[in-house]
């Protein structure tokens, strides 16, 4: 009886795990907030940019040493071979010691580069999350398509039912039961061509996403709920949008290689002191080291430096100017946008949908022929697969809209 126990009870809830790793990771639903955060972690532009200021950081790290050269030992030992044999011994020391702030300046040029990056990593997780927001959509389309074709061959299968009984009643001919049947097979051969839709839309989220497979993703959300680009306010500073502030740190970070540029132009100056013990005397120097800058005066740097300095600040100019017009296109693109969903709502898809069902009655009251409904369905197919088009639009206009204002990832 105890073993009975064990093989019936126990066994099973041990295997219990095995059996569920064995079935895979359960799949997790993608909602819009979970598509921006892992977006905003996981995608490989927002990783690697973290490493940046992880690299800038060392840079500072090593801009605060006292000095970039060590002090160096120099000894030499041998004897000095004549009537009497003895013993020389040569030991110095150089320290060198920095003029013109070159320390100051190295740490001012090495946060600067921090604070860039750090720019530049909001900026990628901006351009990340706005890709993966865009994909998320596009999947979020490309299921309501697939809806429609499983609707659509629904709605076949009940012609070509209907289509079959009114032929054998003699009420319509074979012709009728062709176009049914015809009519059946584009159904299934849409329905396919959606699913391969599908796919390659979720795999192209997975890869936003920084996921290794997008087979097993469920996206939940609505394609008409576009409630966060509507609550965009209409005055935004574009001053404060990730990619300015990243060219507004490049500014900085250039005036700061500008000064230490100029710095480093500057000579140095090691100390030296220095013992000798020879022919049995002991000598003890002391001096200073100081190089001639008469080949390389140190203009290329600083030449360069500016010159670095000029184009960050023209970018910056310009991408200020561009930020401008690019929010104003973004509102007006999205205005349109949902202007043509609207009309489509209030009018072109109520029509459509009455029209169709008067012509399915129609037609089982004889009073039209199976071409003629056929038409009239694929009128209301093509008004149907056109408002997912125009929907799809919106839903993107509003998020280059969020990404032009800076409005992604959400403030809340």
């Amino acid at each position: 009886m105890n073993n009975q126990i064990w093989y019936h009870l126990v066994l099973p809830v041990l295997f219990l795990p095995a059996v569920l790793y064995a079935q895979g990771p359960i799949a997790e639903s993608m909602t819009l907030s979970r598509v921006i955060e892992l977006a905003g972690t996981n995608a490989r532009d927002v990783r690697i940019a973290t490493t940046r200021i992880a690299e800038e950081e060392g840079k500072l790290t090593g801009a605060q040493a006292r000095a970039l050269e060590n002090p160096k030992l120099e000894a030499a030992l041998g004897p000095r071979i004549g009537p009497s044999t003895t013993v020389d011994v040569d030991v110095g020391v150089e320290i060198p010691f920095e003029r013109g702030g070159k320390r100051e300046r190295r740490i001012a040029a090495a946060r600067a580069g921090i604070q860039r990056e750090k720019h530049a990593a909001e900026d990628a997780r901006r351009q990340a999350i706005t890709l993966a927001v865009g994909a998320f959509y596009r999947v979020l389309q490309a299921e309501e398509r697939l809806r429609l074709a499983e609707e659509r061959k629904a709605l076949a299968e009940e012609l070509s039912r209907v289509a079959r009984e009114r032929h054998q009643g003699g009420d319509a001919p074979l012709f009728d039961v062709n176009l049914a049947q015809a009519e059946m097979s584009r159904a299934k051969s849409a329905i396919a061509s959606e699913k391969g839709t599908i796919a390659r839309t979720r795999a192209a989220l997975a890869a936003r996403l920084g996921l290794p497979s997008g087979g097993d993703l469920r996206v939940e959300g609505d394609l008409k709920n576009r409630s966060f680009f509507d609550a965009i306010p209409s005055e935004t500073s574009p001053a404060q949008r990730s990619d300015l502030l990243v060219a507004f740190a490049e500014v900085d970070a250039s005036r700061a290689g500008i000064a230490l540029a100029e710095a480093q132009a500057r000579p140095d100056i090691a100390f030296r002191a220095g013992y000798r013990h020879e022919e049995g005397n002991d000598i003890v120097q002391g001096g200073v080291s100081i190089p001639l800058p008469f080949f390389n005066p140190g203009k290329g740097p600083v030449q360069e430096a500016r010159a670095r300095s000029d184009r960050a600040r023209i970018d910056a100019e310009v991408r200020k100017a561009a930020v401008s017009s690019e929010i104003e296109g973004a509102r007006s693109s999205y205005a349109a946008a949902s202007e043509s969903v609207r009309l489509l709502e209030k009018d072109g898809l109520p029509r459509q949908r009455e029209n169709e069902a008067l012509a399915r009655e129609s037609y089982r009251a004889g009073k039209i022929n199976l071409a003629t409904l056929l038409l009239v369905r694929r009128d209301a197919l093509d008004t149907r697969r056109e408002y997912l088009e125009r929907l799809l639009e919106a839903a993107e206009a509003g998020v280059e809209l969020a990404a032009a204002v800076g409005a992604l990832p959400p403030s809340h």
